[in-house]
């Protein structure tokens, strides 16, 4: 079996084990890989003995714990101390495997510390989720953040300063963090995978922020304080609840890559097109059925079905 990353279902085994669990509650995965949100924690206690029957067969493989932890974070689900400990001692028996290359390594400890630490501290209605690097894989550890524990870690032995990327995904957070507006020299942030409502206005301290991913929370407009980040190139607002875009996203002078799939979207404003530096637009799965004609000479792609 191969992986292919170094996240948990960056492998075959794992993705086949999805695939059996996923049928069990109904459900397809591709549906689930398009939107994790279609899986809910009523599926899972509907389908329970079924999926403790399919663990209990495959106990001998690692891959059914990480697969089920998976399932259980994403959606609240309630499990027994013990089962949770069968998934922890499998976590740190893989922590102890060498890989190659030293930075695959790397990332694959940083995916199974967070997955554990996620493990740990659930309970029943809290969602999590674990990390998946993308971005972040290739930048530079010394001034990057990922995970709750390394950030809070930061803050309190005063390094926060050096720190020019945050990854805080998947970790139940109701808000941004105050801290991080204070922070100077600030380029990258992902809070994907939250419970985020609304965008506040300090974000628009974080001037040198480049790329900022907040999909799968439940941000219901769009701020016009994300306007005035002037050098912001990739802003993610996929699988929330927002309904319409501000005209004040013309202000955006830097952006080149806008996600907004999964969302209420009805109408696109047509100052959209004033945005010189947009090289693609994403718009599926809202209310518009098709690329308004306005749009039919744009100089960017727009990603609509």
């Amino acid at each position: 079996m191969a992986r292919d990353g170094a996240e948990i279902l960056a492998d075959d085994e794992e993705r086949d084990i999805l695939d059996f669990m996923l049928n069990a509650c109904g459900l397809d995965s591709m549906d689930f890989y398009r939107n994790e949100r279609i899986l809910t924690r009523e599926n899972l206690e509907k389908n329970y003995e079924t999926l403790l029957k399919m663990i209990k067969a495959r106990s001998s493989r690692n891959a059914v714990y990480f697969v089920f932890g998976y399932l259980v974070l994403i959606t609240g689900l309630s499990i027994s101390e013990k089962l949770r400990s069968e998934i922890l001692v499998i976590t740190e028996l893989e922590l102890k495997k060498k890989y190659s290359p030293k930075n695959f390594e790397i990332d694959r400890r940083i995916c199974l510390e967070d997955f554990r630490e996620k493990i740990k501290i659930h309970r029943p209605n809290m969602i999590l989720r674990p990390v998946k690097l993308e971005y972040f894989g290739n930048l530079d550890l010394s001034e990057t953040i990922i995970g709750l524990r390394d950030f809070n870690k930061a803050l309190d032995s005063g390094g926060i300063d050096k720190i020019k990327h945050i990854k805080l995904d998947g970790w139940d957070l109701r808000r941004v963090p105050e801290e991080i507006f204070k922070l100077e020299g600030f380029e990258s942030l992902s809070l994907q995978f939250n419970q985020i409502t609304d965008i506040p206005e300090n974000i628009t301290r974080l001037m040198l922020l480049k790329y900022c991913n907040l999909s799968y929370n439940k941000i219901s407009s769009f701020s016009t304080s994300l306007s005035h980040l002037g050098s912001l190139e990739f802003l993610d607002l996929s699988h929330n609840m927002i309904s319409s875009i501000s005209e004040s996203i013309v202000n955006m002078k830097s952006i080149r890559i806008f996600g907004l799939d999964y969302n209420y979207i009805a109408k696109l404003p047509k100052i959209i097109n004033n945005l010189n530096s947009l090289k693609s637009l994403y718009i599926r799965n809202n209310k518009i059925k098709k690329i308004p004609e306005h749009f039919n000479n744009a100089n960017f792609s727009i990603v609509i079905s």
